[in-house]
Formats: C-alpha cells, sequence, structure tokens
C-alpha cells in the first residue's frame, strides 16, 4: 500500500518535470535554430525560462501533494468516526447487559425473599398441627370471608363496607405475617415495572407463577382496602397479576367487577 502511495505521488512530479523540460527544449529550437546566432546572454534568458518553469512545476505539485494529503486525512478522519461509531455501540451494548444483569440478580433475590416469607409463615392452632407456608394462606382467607359473612348479617351494612370492615379487622390480627408478605410482593412488582427490560410481561408471569389461589384471593382483597388500592391496585391491572384467580371463590361473583378486564387479562 505504501509502494502504490509513492507511485501515485511521484508521478505527476514526473510528468510535470518532463513536460517543462520539453517546452525549455521545443522554446530553444525554434528560438535558436542556428547556434551561432545565439548569444552568451541569450543562453542565460533560456536557463532562467528553465527555472522559472521548474519553479511552476514545483508550486503545481506542492498543491497536488497538499490536495492529496487532505484526501488522506479525511479518509482517516472517515475511518476514525466508524471506529468510535461501533466503539459507542459496543458500549451501549455493554451497558444493556450489564442492567440486564443487575436487574435480574436484584429480582431474583426479591423473588427469593418472598419465597423465604411464605414459607416462614405459621399458624399455631389448639390441639391441631400448626399450618406452614403457603397452607396458611388458606386459613387467612377462611378467616376473613367469615368476618364478612358475620358482617353481611346486618342489613346496614353494605357490601363494600363489609369487604373493608373484614379485611381491616383481618389484617389487624395477622398483620405481623400479611403485612410482611403483601410489601416485598409490591416492591418486586414495583421493580419489574420501574425497570428498563424490554420484556417486562415475562418476569410479572414469573411472578404470578409462584403465587397460590389463595394468595390471589387475597391480593385481590388487599388491593381494594386503603392497603393497595392507590400504588398496588394499577399494577395488577397493567399486568394481568390476577389472570389465574379462581372466581368460583370470590365472596360474590359480582366483585370481579372491581378491578378492569385489563387485570385478568394479557400476556
Amino acid at each position: 500500500m505504501e509502494t502504490e502511495d509513492k507511485k501515485v505521488t511521484w508521478l505527476p512530479l514526473g510528468i510535470l518535470l518532463a513536460v517543462v523540460f520539453s517546452l525549455w527544449g521545443v522554446s530553444g529550437f525554434l528560438l535558436y535554430p542556428d547556434p551561432d546566432r545565439g548569444t552568451f546572454g541569450d543562453m542565460f534568458g533560456a536557463i532562467n525560462a528553465l527555472f522559472s518553469g521548474l519553479a511552476f512545476a514545483t508550486l503545481i505539485y506542492t498543491i497536488h501533494l497538499q490536495r492529496y494529503e487532505l484526501g488522506l486525512q479525511r479518509v482517516e478522519l472517515v475511518r476514525t468516526r466508524e471506529e468510535l461509531s461501533g466503539q459507542k455501540l459496543q458500549l451501549a451494548a455493554q451497558n444493556d447487559l450489564m442492567r440486564s444483569e443487575n436487574f435480574e440478580s436484584s429480582f431474583f433475590r426479591v423473588l427469593g425473599v418472598l419465597a423465604d416469607i411464605t414459607k416462614n409463615i405459621d399458624i399455631q392452632r389448639n390441639n391441631k398441627s400448626p399450618l406452614l407456608g403457603r397452607d396458611c394462606f388458606s386459613f387467612f382467607y377462611r378467616v376473613f370471608s367469615g368476618q364478612y359473612s358475620d358482617l353481611r348479617i346486618s342489613p346496614e351494612v353494605s357490601d363494600s363496607d363489609a369487604i373493608l370492615k373484614a379485611y381491616a379487622e383481618f389484617y389487624d390480627g395477622y398483620q405481623s405475617d400479611v403485612g410482611h408478605y403483601f410489601r416485598t410482593l409490591y416492591n418486586l412488582v414495583k421493580l419489574v415495572d420501574r425497570s428498563e427490560v424490554a420484556d417486562k410481561r415475562f418476569y410479572t408471569n414469573l411472578i404470578r407463577a409462584q403465587l397460590s389461589s389463595h394468595e390471589l384471593l387475597l391480593l385481590f382483597y388487599n388491593c381494594i382496602t386503603e392497603m393497595g388500592q392507590e400504588k398496588f391496585k394499577p399494577l395488577i391491572e397493567k399486568y394481568s397479576l390476577l389472570k389465574t384467580v379462581p372466581f368460583d371463590y370470590l365472596l360474590k361473583p359480582e366483585h370481579k367487577d372491581f378491578y378492569s378486564n385489563s387485570a385478568y387479562d394479557g400476556g
């Protein structure tokens, strides 16, 4: 490549010198066909013409070299820009990969915390073996539904008031277990929602897959009370976290209308 560049560089100079010497020789022949007619001073004039031609040729060659070097600089600049662009793309890809890895590390860590919280819940019962882990949620839902039924006996208590009062009474009795559980579950879903991952549904579907039927039922009623209506309920509807909730076990079938259809439909 270097040899070719030298050929390209020296070729115009050779051509210019050939042209100058040719013109000088022709002009000398035309002006002084008979050497005897020439004078010593005229010979110096011809030499001056030769050097003037060489100076002009050198000027043209210098301009050519400058244009050639500018062309090389432009090519090098384009290559540099392409390299920088490639480096930026590579750096962006690396940053995306790091963000994805950091998110997944946080996601599965919190998911593991939720599993540990669920596993460590226990209900001590008189003359009966204790309930452990997810088995506690069926017990929680029976307690809540029983309190709701007791309140509905009175005609003065509306259905919505019965739900709110029954859940508040249930929550007060088991706050140490269900409070910690629902706060962790909410923060796990919020972690996904605030992330920059492309497929957030994939991760919220993983969360939903970890929830038993009675966990979903209790989540259903938790998020229509002040415990979750403002912040958690919109996320449930956004990511269809109640898609697999067993409707037959709701306190009343029409309670399904407490949520928009998006809470049940989706990926």
